[in-house]
């Protein structure tokens, strides 16, 4: 029985009753983004929020005032809502909590109210207090939604204490046995500690047992303890086998000393060389390095039209993009849409000439796949060569249960394919407001791959509430990220 609360939930998730019914209420308390004063619309709402009957106004009106925001506000009621300033009655009382909050300046001033309002002597139980609460953040949420001029930061302020007082950190043992390499990797992770405060959006994950064809989406913000969350899983389950792969060496090798002994940490690359790299090592036909225009420029012949040096970089480009796709067959659509000349400027690629790259690309991708041949090793594959190879063969990773893949916001559709071809469960984890590697052909796993179940870390660990602030502003703002919200540790 908590109204207020399930109504701000579903109208953030935009339900249609729920956008329904808070529609009604800003038109009938006059909350427009034309109308004057709409704020005393907002506290005239919040006013008439339902409360139980043996809560007595004056021994909360009491508690109040030890809060610095308390005498404003009840000034501010009585001169905007003078026909509720005569009596200590639930309206006046709640008409002036909903100032207070309208007036707080930051987290710690919802923080105090919040313990006023609590205090034994105030008679107001967890759910008044909540639903009341609750009341304030649907409106004020909804203001932003229709555009009405007020800073999102109240909102915010309540958001935040609202979520950390539901979602208190829980304790949890190690469920593995002690020994000493069980206690170097705790160490090595928490810092001596032998406990992990897990959030309930943790605990959520840990709930979830996966099982063979899942795709898990986990969606993490900066902070909030993914790969923490992914050791207590596999020591959760340790009937299982999982295989952690990231695209960092050195993420891999730290992963090897703090995940528990089910775990095997690779990375993308490390997996295609023992299966094909290693082959064109033994020939001494591999390139440790990246494709170099240079390099290239020394492959293709000359012809009329761009200079060898620019096709050099074109024919990369290409080949590239085609190590970085699913594709089974170079085409145009690997080709560079344009490129710069000589003088730095910018030109598009003709159709003849995305034809040249196109067959000239085939031609070096033939000679660097041939492992005998290639006398001079002019045609030496590189890792992303190698690593398109083994995607083209279709590897089937057995032995697992399940899958971890870090950072899936940056995996290539090559990568993506590999991981969905793979009958054991799948969790991708990442950020999807993180993505850094789309130069390299990179997509969005965590938005473009269909998944059978997601979940969200939101508390970051990192930073406190004015820094989250910032960062869910800034998301907000510039990508209208509203459904989900970072919050500080």
């Amino acid at each position: 029985f908590i109204p207020w609360k399930k109504l701000y939930h579903r109208y953030v998730m935009k339900e249609d009753t729920a956008l329904h019914s808070v529609g009604q209420l800003l038109e009938h308390y006059a909350i427009k983004k034309e109308q004057e004063g709409c704020m005393v619309g907002l506290i005239r709402c919040v006013s008439a929020v339902h409360t139980s009957r043996k809560v007595d106004p004056s021994a909360v009106l009491q508690c109040l005032q030890s809060h610095h925001l308390f005498r404003k506000a009840a000034i501010c009621v009585a001169s905007t809502v003078p026909h509720l300033q005569s009596s200590a009655t639930p309206q006046n009382m709640w008409a002036i909590v909903a100032a207070m909050v309208l007036f707080s300046d930051g987290v710690r001033d919802i923080q105090e109210l919040m313990a006023c309002l609590w205090r034994p002597s105030s008679t107001l139980s967890f759910v008044d207090v909540t639903e009341t609460l609750y009341c304030i953040a649907t409106l004020l949420y909804a203001t932003r939604e229709r555009d009405i001029a007020i800073t999102n930061r109240i909102h915010y302020n309540l958001f935040y204490c609202l979520y950390l007082m539901e979602n208190d950190s829980i304790t949890t043992e190690a469920v593995e046995e002690e020994t000493p390499a069980s206690r170097y990797r705790r160490d090595l992770w928490a810092g001596n500690c032998p406990e992990i405060k897990l959030t309930h959006e943790q605990q959520r994950i840990l709930n979830h047992k996966i099982e063979r064809g899942q795709i898990v989406k986990i969606m993490a913000f900066a902070g909030t303890g993914k790969t923490s969350t992914l050791i207590k899983y596999a020591e959760k389950f340790a009937d299982l086998n999982f295989l952690y792969v990231t695209f960092n060496k050195a993420v891999a090798e730290r992963g090897k000393r703090v995940f528990p002994k089910n775990v095997t940490c690779k990375t993308f690359h490390s997996l295609a060389f023992g299966s094909v790299g290693k082959l064109y090592k033994e020939k001494g036909k591999l390139n440790f390095s990246k494709l170099s225009a240079y390099s290239v420029s020394f492959l293709i012949q000359n012809r009329e039209g761009q200079s060898l040096f620019i096709r050099g970089k074109t024919v990369k480009q290409t080949l590239e993009n085609f190590f970085a796709s699913s594709d089974e067959e170079i085409s145009e659509e690997h080709a560079p849409i344009s490129f710069k000349n000589t003088h730095g400027m910018r030109c598009a690629v003709t159709r003849a000439e995305k034809e040249i790259n196109v067959q000239e690309a085939k031609e070096i991708w033939y000679n660097m796949k041939k492992l005998d041949g290639d006398v001079e090793k002019n045609y030496k594959i590189t890792c992303d060569g190698y690593l398109k190879l083994w995607q083209l063969s279709k590897p089937q990773l057995s032995g697992y249960d399940a899958i971890f893949v870090d950072e899936a916001q940056d995996c290539t559709p090559a990568i993506v394919d590999i991981v969905l071809s793979q009958s054991c469960g799948v969790i991708l984890v990442g950020d999807p407001h993180q993505q850094i590697y789309t130069f390299r052909g990179a997509v969005n796993t965590l938005y473009a791959v269909p998944h059978t179940h997601v979940y969200y870390l939101t508390q970051s660990f990192r930073f406190g509430p004015e820094i989250a602030y910032v960062g869910a502003t800034i998301l907000d703002v510039c990508k209208r990220i509203r459904n989900k919200t970072l919050v500080g540790g």
